[in-house]
């Protein structure tokens, strides 16, 4: 628990004004994407699932969450800290902390928040709009896998 609680400490030294978890799920070469909505902040773009967290909640605990909301899958482990970066986003300098997990058994995705969603491989990515964060987080991913 002392990462968590030293990432959530680290980001109010610096100003963050909201915080956000990001959350990558593999199959085998592949991770699961999801495009958000073309009425929403950065709009028909694709991005891991992930979300802020609420008053109050651990990193864990919105990993769990914001998982299940955005696919349906449980978190079974976090498997690593993959880094931040921070935007600014719909409340101010926003943090994104991603953590690359394990899942249970693979079912079909639910993305109620999101138009569509896609399992894609590294070649695949550069064909995909996403911002230029997102991109860089998981091309730095895929260099340490």
């Amino acid at each position: 628990m002392l990462v968590f609680q030293n990432l959530e400490r680290q980001a109010h030294l610096d100003g963050v004004e909201a915080t956000v978890v990001g959350i990558v799920v593999p199959n085998g070469d592949a991770i699961l994407l999801l495009k958000r909505r073309a009425d929403d902040f950065l709009p028909n773009v694709w991005e891991i699932p992930g979300g802020h967290l609420d008053s109050g909640e651990s990193i864990p605990e919105a990993l769990r969450r914001e998982l299940k909301e955005e696919t349906g899958l449980d978190l079974v482990a976090i498997q690593r800290y993959l880094g931040h970066y921070d935007y600014d986003g719909e409340f101010g300098l926003t943090r994104q902390w991603n953590f690359e997990v394990q899942v249970g058994p693979y079912k079909r995705i639910v993305h109620p928040e999101h138009t569509a969603s896609c399992w894609a491989a590294p070649a695949d990515w550069a064909c995909l709009p996403m911002s230029v964060e997102m991109r860089g987080a998981l091309m730095a991913y895929a260099a340490d896998r």
